[in-house]
């Protein structure tokens, strides 16, 4: 385990209904807020009149900002920051997904930021050293997805309208003051955007576990237990998507999927991240999807480069399927090999790694997640482009992407081309 400091200020306010009066909550915290959130959407309708009616109570005007797109843009939050600026706003509430509380803690961010607003993101290949903000407006987040884990963290991702680059900004102001975390709310989630937000908590547990600190065994053991309860939750959700219990649960486990606990001493890389923010920001692909695509393929890729990284793909498998199905699985695939003089001769454990990840990829499939670039709808990718993309923003000063293996330019076309298909 790794050194850490860690420290989450964020108040959290948990279970069914929490939502409906939160006047007691946010009593104090400001005198104008900016209520963020997507454009008209039917089923925010109930939510947002509570909010209205709390702050009321308690005496705090509001403004309304309902511009927010999925992958939302620099665009975006310069208008809103402009309109916190001109209404003297003093806190800033994120009603919604994963897009709208990273944009309202952009937004909060850059209410108080001087100079140019793209600086507070994170450096891009080492060529622009960011700025971080020191300060922002307070936030609220009440999400209505269970995803990103934006609710009790300090990371925003935007896109650049012109250079399409999608990048972070992160600090610790940016945590929330508070967040309303009410399950009802995810209910009504049709089970094909509820696949996608597990799959997201799923990739921040596997970048830590695959790309971080390769001795701690404790957050092993908690993100072996968070990756169960994730898929257990989600094949539940399939079967019965409005169940309370089963929305409950998933909520709290993809919240403590990143919010820094589990990663403490792990000091995580993002690979997986880095290449799909890459095509969220040039296809507009739902960013738990790119996640799935790029978990097939990075994982693949680097899942029997060496023995250590095999037994860890091995251990894995064993703690997400079972011990049987993987030796069943081994034992398949060596009949299969009979005439492959190098498969027969890999241990187990190489080809338990690759079952795992086989597993894996089919548990996505399983629930509707697309793990290939086609699946998810981008039939002619460039894939030049997308490669010159993704390592622009994404390569360290070795021209290389961090993590357990570094992926170079090769490298990178190699895994786009297996998941072009």
């Amino acid at each position: 385990m790794l050194p850490f400091t860690l420290c989450i200020p964020t108040k959290i306010v948990f279970g069914p209904g929490v939502s409906c009066d939160i006047s007691a909550h946010i009593d104090g915290m400001g005198k104008h807020a900016l209520l963020v959130s997507y454009g008209a959407r039917p089923y925010l309708k109930t939510l947002l009149q509570q909010i209205r009616a709390s702050l009321y109570k308690v005496g705090i005007r509001y403004t309304e900002f309902f511009e927010i797109t999925a992958n939302p843009h620099l665009s975006q939050v310069k208008r809103a920051v402009a309109l916190c600026r001109e209404k003297k706003i003093d806190m800033v509430i994120g009603i919604g997904g994963g897009s709208v509380m990273d944009a309202a803690n952009a937004i909060a961010a850059g209410a108080c930021y001087t100079g140019d607003l793209w600086e507070m993101f994170s450096s891009r290949n080492d060529h622009n050293v960011a700025r971080p903000p020191t300060q922002a407006l307070k936030t609220v987040m009440i999400p209505t997805v269970a995803a990103t884990s934006s609710e009790m963290n300090c990371v925003g991702v935007v896109t650049n309208d012109d250079t399409m680059e999608k990048v972070h900004v992160s600090a610790p102001c940016l945590y929330p003051a508070l967040s309303v975390m009410d399950p009802v709310l995810t209910c009504t989630l049709p089970f094909s955007k509820t696949a996608p937000g597990a799959v997201d908590a799923m990739s921040h547990i596997l970048e830590a576990y695959v790309n971080g600190d390769q001795n701690s065994p404790l957050q092993d053991g908690l993100h072996e237990s968070l990756l169960r309860t994730l898929m257990s939750e989600l094949r539940a959700l399939r079967e019965t998507p409005d169940d309370l219990s089963h929305r409950t649960n998933l909520q709290w486990a993809a919240t403590m999927a990143w919010n820094g606990w589990i990663q403490a001493g792990t000091a995580p890389r993002t690979p997986m991240h880095k290449m799909g923010h890459a095509v969220s920001a040039m296809y507009d692909v739902t960013h738990g999807v790119t996640l799935a695509i790029f978990m097939n393929g990075y994982l693949h890729d680097i899942c029997t480069k060496t023995e250590r990284i095999a037994r860890r793909f091995a251990q894995l498998g064993k703690q997400l399927f079972g011990e049987k199905l993987i030796q069943e699985q081994v034992r398949l695939r060596r009949e299969q090999a009979e005439t492959s003089i190098l498969s027969k001769e890999q241990p187990d454990f190489y080809l338990a790694a690759r079952t795992c990840v086989d597993l894996l990829t089919a548990f996505f499939v399983e629930n509707g997640v697309p793990v290939t670039l086609r699946q998810a709808g981008v039939e002619n990718p460039d894939l030049e482009a997308l490669c010159a993309l993704i390592m622009r923003v994404g390569a360290a000063a070795d021209g290389r992407i961090a993590g357990l293996v570094p992926v170079g330019r090769d490298d990178m076309m190699r895994i786009l081309h297996a998941v072009s298909a």
